[in-house]
């Protein structure tokens, strides 16, 4: 019966000695015995052919003097269907002649000791990268799975972030096409107050994820300054005070920002960094070019920052083409650029608002199947009357003043999504709902800073590299199944008559937390939450006596 020789290796590649001479099973036994890393078993050939196939079984050594009478049908059906490798060993060659169809390896005993030695070391070699390669393999799927769950996550949580641009605009056509998953371009158009059109279009530095998280903190303010109907100026001087703080070094927003009057002829604009847009008239001829007098957003300090808006009167009927370097840049499937000449050309070929499929049309022909290297931004608008009226304001009658408060313990803090929870409570509440990304995101920062620094002690150091940022979210895990004591309160109150939320969270650890060590995030890969917080929130304070972050926002 099967019978077990040689050592065993807890993470041991199987082999199977089929024989039917037991002197040579036993010699090869022997001779196999330093190999540790084989977990090595013999089986009589003569006796019914069983193997245990709940674990693989890569090799297998048929040890034959003579052809066997029986049939060898389950040894070749082990072959076909699970990969294995059989070396056929015989002291005979008669029996490899006849069955080297069958088994094509072979080695004559005892004259290939050493190759079979040799042999079997590369197949040891070779099984061991094989393993590896699969535990990569469900390694990357995992990782693969995780990125796109965050993927969706931040996806979800941009469209709601812009889920008021007003791009379906009539008298605005867009062609905005991202070179990845997420875009690096932005366009945003609001209405303002008194019947007036913001228009922006920028253009972060690089692709994907990284350069559209600003599109989260200027589409903020871009629509809360629309609401307000403030000046061009203002707006850019505020955007460039959170860019400058929030992008790194080596990152910043090229932006073009104009308003359009009411009766749609007034047009004030800055550009910063942008290509020149196009003022185009009715039969299609360029009047005026709006070109970039500025340096792109994030780029200069608050008092270096030129904020200069240049004015002129749009001609009724007139249009105004903006559009991002990549549409300039466009590679075709002739290998050439576009170029801005042949962008002009194709403007002033088809001025006519009805005539933007044909634009978007030639643009597709001239790229043809060449994939993207760089988001396409191209809008136009027609600079006629607006027809846009202030939005009827919410009833202040329908709002009232509320206060939540919450103190939690280890056992829900380790069960449940507590700022989930609040917001499905509040969310359905006159003047919150429309807010419900932004303040969930300030409230999540600071629950999860409370958590992690204050009651489990984490260093947010450790995510400077990939390998810190998993311990980081171990050590989490952890920390979190052990903690037995300790509290975290959260109260969210509204005051009605400011139309404005004020948050507190506070914990009872000991833990150093962010808002105390972390004052240049420039550099690092941590800290972006808590500098966005900084940004879009006033009154941020940390009491340290009762270890208390507050803040307030404005709906």
């Amino acid at each position: 019966m099967a019978a077990q020789v040689g050592a065993v290796n807890t993470a041991s590649t199987r082999m199977l000695i089929l024989y039917d001479d037991a002197d040579i099973a036993h010699d090869l036994c022997q001779l196999l015995s330093p190999l540790t890393s084989l977990n090595v078993q013999k089986l009589v050939v003569t006796e019914e052919f069983r193997v245990d196939l709940n674990e693989p079984l890569p090799l297998v050594l048929l040890v034959l003097r003579k052809q066997p009478t029986q049939s060898l049908t389950p040894l070749t059906q082990l072959v076909l269907e699970h990969q294995t490798q059989v070396l056929l060993v015989s002291p005979e060659w008669e029996t490899l002649t006849q069955l080297q169809a069958q088994f094509p390896l072979q080695i004559a005993w005892p004259w290939g000791q050493q190759f079979l030695v040799s042999w079997l070391q590369q197949r040891l070699k070779l099984h061991e990268a094989e393993e590896n390669i699969e535990r990569l393999w469900q390694t990357l799927a995992w990782h693969t799975a995780r990125v796109e769950r965050e993927h969706q996550l931040v996806e979800h949580i941009f469209e709601n972030a812009l889920s008021r641009n007003f791009l379906e605009y009539p008298r605005v056509n867009t062609y905005l096409t991202p070179m990845s998953k997420f875009n690096g371009d932005l366009c945003l158009i609001s209405p303002g107050p008194l019947g007036n059109l913001y228009m922006l279009m920028a253009d972060f530095t690089g692709h994907g994820l990284a350069p559209a998280t600003g599109a989260l903190p200027l589409s903020q303010a871009f629509f809360a300054m629309a609401d307000r109907g403030v000046s061009v100026a203002e707006m850019v001087t505020e955007f460039n005070y959170r860019m400058s703080r929030l992008l790194p070094n080596d990152m910043f927003c090229a932006a073009i920002l104009l308003e359009l009057s009411a009766n749609g002829e007034r047009v004030n604009y800055w550009n910063g960094g942008m290509p020149a847009a196009l003022l185009i008239n009715e039969q299609g001829e360029v009047i005026r070019r709006l070109k970039p007098a500025h340096v792109a957003l994030g780029v200069m300090d608050d008092e270096e920052f030129d904020s200069r808006v240049t004015s002129f009167r749009a001609p009724s009927g007139s249009s105004i083409a903006m559009f991002t370097d990549g549409v300039i840049e466009l590679l075709g499937h002739q290998h050439q650029f576009l170029g801005a000449e042949a962008l002009e050309t194709l403007l002033s070929t088809y001025p006519s608002p009805e005539d933007f499929p044909q634009i978007v049309e030639e643009l597709e022909r001239f790229r043809g199947e060449t994939p993207l290297h760089d988001d396409l931004s191209l809008a136009i608008l027609s600079c006629l009357p607006t027809k846009l009226v202030q939005a009827t304001p919410e009833h202040d009658q329908l709002v009232i003043p509320f206060q939540l408060e919450s103190v939690l313990g280890p056992d829900y803090l380790k069960q449940l999504d507590p700022v989930a929870q609040i917001m499905t409570t509040i969310s359905q509440l006159p003047y919150l709902s429309r807010h419900r990304t932004t303040i969930y995101l300030f409230l999540a920062e600071a629950f999860n800073n409370a958590l992690e620094h204050g009651l489990l002690g984490l260093d947010s150091e450790l995510k400077q590299d990939a390998d810190g940022f998993s311990k980081y979210y171990e050590l989490r895990q952890e920390r979190l199944q052990q903690l037995t004591e300790g509290s975290i309160r959260i109260m969210l109150a509204f005051d009605a008559s400011r139309k404005e939320v004020m948050i507190q969270v506070s914990d009872s650890g000991e833990g150093s937390p962010q808002y105390e060590r972390v004052t240049d995030f420039s550099d690092k890969a941590y800290g972006r939450g808590l500098e966005l917080l900084r940004q879009m929130t006033t009154d941020l304070s940390w009491d340290h006596a009762t270890r208390t972050v507050s803040f307030k926002y404005g709906l």
